[in-house]
């Protein structure tokens, strides 16, 4: 279920393991034309109707839900939809920069630079590779919504390549310090990124969507990509020897 935070004036997230903080340059409403109320309690209206339109999204799609749908369910009048936004298709592209940020931040915590001289790589790999399954699981219908809008939509499709371009980003930047820190013989951080993350967008997205499978079928095609990854990145190369924090945090001893 999308969580909706209220809009800051842009993203930079960190993991509360003090590794280098991935940064999200979304900012939401800044190219929509979204205006924010100053008053509490019109905040408090906005994010009702953006919630309700959430949901209503998730539930019954784009076309078949209407403005005034989306002010009955947020428990509001059609004047007060429109005095917060232009029509339904604005509350949908805000939602959508909202998904993307959440989702960058859900994958790439759960890697960081420090997490390179952590111990177990491939674990990482596998955590972030699941991730990806997850957040198209999670919310099915706003997501296949991008899958859907984005070839007829240049607003969606921006949005879309925007989240691919952050991801190849994020990833290029842990290659590049796993390769100062001679972790990997990669020699091309950036044609590596690209490859990995459009191959786990695509698999993910044919095993929730178009194979419609369970997470407890995800396993065999997790674990395909993990090895693909881990094998081709750091394959090679011995792993660091876990530091005391996470032995200690796993219970081993010396």
């Amino acid at each position: 279920m999308l969580r909706w935070i209220a809009p800051k004036a842009s993203f930079l997230y960190k993991s509360a393991k003090l590794g280098t903080p991935m940064k999200c340059s979304l900012t939401l409403g800044s190219e929509l034309g979204v205006t924010l109320p100053k008053q509490e309690r019109s905040r408090r209206t906005r994010e009702k109707l953006i919630l309700a339109a959430a949901r209503l999204f998730e539930e019954r799609g784009f076309e078949k839900t209407t403005s005034n749908d989306i002010a009955a369910a947020a428990g509001v009048s059609i004047g007060s939809f429109y005095a917060y936004f232009s029509d339904k298709r604005q509350i949908l592209l805000l939602l959508f920069e909202q998904l993307i940020a959440e989702r960058l931040d859900a994958v790439f915590s759960n890697f960081t630079e420090e997490d390179l001289t952590g111990g177990d790589l491939r674990s990482r790999i596998e955590r972030c590779i699941h991730r990806t399954f997850a957040n198209k699981a999670a919310t099915p219908g706003l997501t296949r919504l991008i899958y859907d809008l984005a070839p007829k939509d240049e607003a969606v499709r921006a949005l879309y390549q925007r989240l691919m371009e952050e991801s190849v980003e994020n990833l290029e930047r842990l290659l590049r310090r796993a390769m100062v820190l001679g972790l990997t013989r990669l020699t091309d951080a950036h044609t590596t990124a690209v490859t990995i993350v459009h191959a786990v967008e695509a698999v993910a997205r044919k095993c929730v969507f178009e194979d419609e499978l369970p997470e407890k079928d995800w396993g065999p095609y997790i674990t395909c990509l993990t090895d693909m990854t881990y094998g081709f990145v750091f394959g090679s190369q011995p792993q660091p020897p876990a530091s005391d924090s996470a032995a200690s945090a796993t219970g081993e001893t010396g």
